[in-house]
């Protein structure tokens, strides 16, 4: 048969999603759809805007921190950095519901005073139980991966207010490591640490508005790669960890843990933690805490010897 399509009729948008199961499918439109053009992107940022305004008026604080986080990626991807910024730290002072946090989040309120080292900046404080107890762990993820883009897109030219929010972000990530699982909390004690279970009976990516496993991923593997290059390796370590547990147990992506796994070898050598180095090559080298290339619940297939040609078995 010859499949035609009705070039001049378009499809007429209702207030509810279509049955596809009752779909003619006639429409050029319905089996193909074309990305935004760019003449529209101002009608989405300006319906973005509105949207904000009816949260705010509803007191909707933590739909609102969501939108302002995604609005802000978008003025970034219209080249709009200044628009940007100012959505971001919104997102952040309604987070922390406190004006101007980058500036002044180390004033946030008691902290644990961390390890004096040379791989920690100075004057360094753990604030990350605090995050946890004010903000949850939406609050953290959400803050963290906002302080980690305006590290990335925003303060690219000032290297000490990058490393701030480098910190800041590191600081909302460990607070996902202070919840009731006995995790470790000085930062050494993560060179040879395992993470096996992080928020038992919660999907932290269930909602991908509200927490997007490749956003979390890009974020936290930035914040460690900046923090690393600025020598502060102490902080990475439990950073390394969740990362491996995000990257291994949830994503089951090989490549990105054996990248994990090698980076963590070149911090604990810089750190002169060198018996951890080579656990960790001895490990990566005979597989060991590998991801599993089969899931759960599947068999593996055998494989299947062939006999030469001609063989017959008696």
């Amino acid at each position: 048969g010859k499949v035609e399509f009705c070039l001049g009729t378009e499809e007429m948008h209702m207030p509810t999603p279509p049955d596809l199961s009752q779909e003619n499918f006639r429409v050029f439109s319905s089996v193909e759809k074309s990305k935004l053009p760019s003449s529209q992107l101002g009608l989405v940022i300006s319906s973005y805007y509105q949207t904000i305004d009816v949260l705010q008026t509803s007191n909707q604080r933590s739909l609102k921190v969501q939108s302002l986080h995604s609005l802000g990626s978008l003025l970034l991807f219209a080249d709009k950095k200044r628009a940007a910024f100012k959505c971001w730290s919104q997102a952040l002072d309604d987070i922390f519901r406190k004006p101007d946090v980058l500036h002044n989040w180390k004033e946030f309120g008691t902290s644990l005073p961390g390890a004096p080292s040379s791989s920690s900046p100075p004057g360094f404080k753990d604030y990350s139980e605090e995050f946890l107890s004010k903000f949850g762990i939406w609050g953290c993820l959400q803050a963290a991966m906002i302080t980690a883009k305006i590290a990335q897109f925003i303060k690219t030219a000032n290297v000490k207010k990058r490393i701030n929010c480098c910190i800041l972000s590191a600081l909302l990530f460990q607070g996902l490591l202070r919840t009731t699982l006995p995790h470790p909390k000085a930062e050494r004690n993560y060179a040879q640490y395992e993470i096996t279970q992080l928020l038992p009976g919660i999907e932290l990516f269930s909602d991908k508005f509200r927490a997007d496993i490749c956003s979390v991923i890009a974020s936290l593997y930035y914040v460690i790669r900046e923090l690393h290059y600025a020598k502060y390796n102490l902080i990475v370590l439990p950073l390394l960890a969740l990362y491996q547990y995000f990257v291994s147990v949830i994503c089951q992506d090989i490549v990105r843990n054996l990248e994990a796994r090698i980076l963590k070898i070149e911090i604990l050598i810089d750190l002169g933690f060198f018996s951890e180095a080579f656990y960790e090559l001895f490990q990566i080298y005979h597989g060991k805490n590998m991801p599993c290339a089969i899931p759960a619940g599947y068999k593996a297939t055998m494989k299947v010897k062939l006999l030469p040609r001609g063989f017959c078995p008696v």
